[in-house]
């Protein structure tokens, strides 16, 4: 990419998202808004993606092993409490604290669910493609849901000559613990031998247990070796980039469903956490996901042991544009970035690590998984509403994947941005008038059209098993606010964020330092 910034500001034709009413069309309106780049120079140069519809004997026909979706062992949560609370302090300066707790939740899995979005994912442009546009799972879930941070050393950087003694003697730990022919370490031995033991290197043999199962895991049962510094790394408080390297197998797996649905491949055996992608589900499809818990710190906690199996893999078709929460995390780790008002926020040589890490999530980059041929490329401009920005026809993004080396230089390249708008958490979601009509170029109709199905359809879509039927189910804050918001243009120019009226970028609360 010749220019690095992120965003861009300029004034266009903008149409509101909202449900439409026949009797009152949308008609564009121009005003200043704001655009991740890039943005496509020339509509006619590009390919709209087209969805995929259900094909359910195909999905009901597949055999899959979700060998990444994994449960606490036993005593593993006693583990955590008692690790907890000596190294809180070290796994917060980590960036790691929720995501390890999330590891003492366990999430009842949803395959039909799982099968029905994975059926929806689109390789080329590492989203799921609806009729009505495309959403991902960005960076911003990653931090939010799973706990991990995106900034941060690589997570094959070396470590320091003084942590040799702590390998070697993890080294001979494995040894005293490898039993069968093939030299493997079985977590269940490893817990066995750590666990409360007050060796002087059990929480790097936490560590090393709990990446091995829940955050890379690459066999169902052994502690992994490539763990090791990492788990080293942890211990000493230093921050890693795990986001990245845990949402590249995710989308590394989505791809592996996606084809072996659409070529009728059997079994396939997926090794992503890939309950991080029926979370995200969830807190982003009101419609199709159960009552959530009154906690969710850690997010995990919010959605444990909760069940609404999907009966009709079929209705993900009938999922609409206002059945989408565009921003649905009120109490995320950006809680303090998203204000009621949308800013401008200079960017100085102080930038904090918040802001940075939300500016990581906006910019297109290459994601290096922990297996080095697992490089996914990382589009956010496809789905910048989901930001709260607005949304144009999304321009070409060449790949710098030619080695992991090279890869993680370009997803840890600086800040480039003199500033940068950061939208009201109210925003609504706005597109170009010819991103409009390029979508609709895929579907030959209007994408944006409501769902058809009643709301009493909305049991034959799904089953509650979580001991809430009848129950109202919330559709989260922003889609209600874009259903209650049908039709109604009159009002553009004194939207929160800012960007109504075409009259500058600064009349929203003008320019703010960020020191």
């Amino acid at each position: 990419m010749d220019d690095e910034t992120i965003m861009e500001e300029r004034e266009e034709l903008m149409v509101k998202m909202v449900s439409p009413d026949p009797t009152k069309p949308q008609h564009p309106t121009r005003k200043i808004a704001r655009f991740l780049k890039p943005t496509a120079t020339s509509v006619d140069l590009q390919r709209p993606i087209s969805p995929n519809h259900s094909s359910v004997p195909k999905i009901q026909a597949l055999k899959v092993s979700f060998n990444g979706w994994r449960t606490p062992p036993k005593g593993w949560k006693d583990w955590v409490d008692s690790m907890h609370s000596v190294h809180k302090s070290t796994w917060t300066k980590a960036g790691i604290h929720d995501a390890i707790l999330n590891s003492c939740y366990e999430i009842t899995k949803d395959e039909n669910l799982l099968l029905g979005f994975a059926e929806k994912w689109c390789d080329q442009t590492k989203s799921f493609v609806f009729v009505w546009g495309e959403v991902t799972i960005s960076l911003e879930d990653m931090m939010v849901i799973g706990g991990y941070p995106v900034l941060g050393k690589s997570i094959f950087s070396n470590i320091e000559d003084e942590s040799e003694t702590v390998i070697a003697k993890l080294k001979k730990a494995r040894s005293e613990i490898t039993k069968d022919k093939y030299n493997k370490v079985y977590q269940f031995g490893w817990l066995k031998k750590f666990k409360d033991s007050g060796s002087e290197i059990e929480h790097e043999a936490f560590l090393a247990l709990w990446l091995s199962r829940f955050v890379f895991p690459c066999s169902f049962s052994t502690v992994s070796k490539n763990v090791t510094n990492i788990a080293i790394h942890l211990a000493r408080g230093t921050k890693l980039a795990l986001a990245p390297a845990v949402l590249a197998s995710i989308y590394r797996d989505l791809r592996l469903l996606n084809t072996s649905i659409v070529t009728d491949e059997t079994p396939v055996i997926v090794w992503a956490p890939l309950q991080l992608v029926q979370i995200w589900i969830w807190e982003r499809f009101g419609k199709i996901r159960p009552n959530p818990g009154s906690t969710c710190n850690p997010r995990f906690e919010k959605w444990e042991k909760k069940k609404r199996k999907l009966v009709n893999i079929g209705s993900i078709d009938d999922c609409a544009f206002e059945d989408f929460c565009w921003q649905p995390y009120d109490d995320s780790v950006f809680s303090n970035i998203y204000q009621k008002k949308g800013r401008w926020v200079v960017i100085d040589d102080c930038l904090d690590e918040e802001l940075e890490s939300w500016a990581r999530c906006l910019r297109v980059s290459e994601l290096v998984g922990i297996d080095k041929d697992c490089i996914e490329q990382y589009l956010p401009h496809r789905v910048a509403m989901q930001f709260g920005l607005n949304q144009d026809v999304p321009g070409d993004v060449a790949r710098t994947n030619e080695s992991p080396e090279i890869a993680w230089g370009f997803y840890s390249r600086p800040v480039k941005d003199s500033k940068l708008y950061v939208p009201s958490r109210l925003s609504e979601p706005y597109v170009t008038a010819r991103y409009l009509e390029w979508r609709n170029k895929s579907t030959e109709t209007c994408c944006f059209q409501s769902s058809s199905m009643g709301n009493n359809d909305t049991e034959n879509i799904v089953k509650d098993d979580s001991g809430t039927e009848g129950s109202k189910i919330s559709m989260g804050k922003n889609a209600a606010a874009v259903a209650a918001a049908d039709g109604d243009d009159d009002n553009d120019d004194d939207d929160d964020d800012g960007s109504g009226g075409g009259g500058g970028g600064d009349e929203d609360g003008g320019e703010h330092s960020h020191r």
